[in-house]
């Protein structure tokens, strides 16, 4: 059977949070777990522990059909404990490599924890899911996305905003932006027609633009997307990144001629 097919039929489901004196299913390729994440419709990130142990124990993260290697860590000297993240959606389920690095018998404690990212203006990632600007014209949300598969498509960092430009100059501020992403921002006409975009490539740079003026109401649509490309969705350690927790603050301001 060839290394990818153990991986999928091998690993042992797990339940988050503690498993004491677990005893996965064993492959040539190490111990394999399956960790899911919850049917919460919001997706988030889960935060793993391998606890102290007797050898050096390296953990490797695939995709949910084991076909795609995500990541893979090693702890910082033998017997020390092992700490990793990753970006999950909604259900999604994820398989992971622990063994030995030496290549030693391993006996492990695993503990895991989710975390959703609740942005109450998803799903916005298309022009036609664009959310309503609340009434103030200000707003927070994540440049964050519950990983769906192998890769992280930029695409899904979109959010689309809708709101009712009055005549007049239309201003919007982008602040808070996370210190590991670079954004843009849009602005269209709800037919995709493009009004303005501004962008700085600064990871962490808040965003000013100020839009031609409207000679009447107009049905605008903001766009806050990735400049370059997404965050990693695996990492080890206990630091996230800060687009995990940080939300962004948007700002839309008229003024009247």
């Amino acid at each position: 059977m060839s290394r990818r097919a153990q991986i999928a039929a091998a690993a042992m489901a797990v339940s988050l949070g503690a498993c004491g004196g677990c005893e996965p299913a064993q492959t040539d390729n190490g111990n394999f777990v399956m960790i899911q994440s919850p049917d919460d419709e919001i997706g988030g990130y889960v935060q793993a522990t391998v606890a102290p142990g007797m050898g050096t124990v390296r953990a490797t993260i695939y995709d949910g059909a084991g076909q795609a290697e995500l990541g893979s860590f090693v702890a910082d000297a033998p017997g020390a404990a092992l700490s990793f993240y990753w970006a999950s959606g909604s259900s999604q389920q994820t398989r992971i490599a622990l063994r030995d690095d030496g290549g030693a018998p391993y006996t492990y404690e695993l503990t895991s924890h989710y975390t959703p990212v609740v942005d109450p203006y998803e799903p916005n990632d298309v022009m036609a899911a664009a959310a309503p600007m609340p009434e103030g014209g200000q707003m927070s949300a994540y440049f964050f996305a519950g990983r769906e598969n192998t890769a992280s498509d930029p695409g899904a960092y979109d959010d689309h905003y809708r709101f009712t430009a009055q005549p007049g100059v239309v201003s919007i501020r982008l602040d808070d932006v996370p210190a590991n992403v670079a954004a843009r921002l849009f602005l269209f006409r709800t037919d995709g027609s493009e009004v303005a975009r501004v962008s700085s490539g600064l990871r962490g740079g808040a965003l000013a633009m100020n839009a031609p003026a409207m000679d009447g109401a107009a049905e605008l649509i903001v766009l806050v997307s990735l400049w370059a490309e997404a965050p990693a969705p695996v990492g080890a350690g206990t630091e996230l990144p800060l687009s995990f927790t940080q939300p962004y603050r948007l700002t839309v301001s008229q003024s009247q001629p």
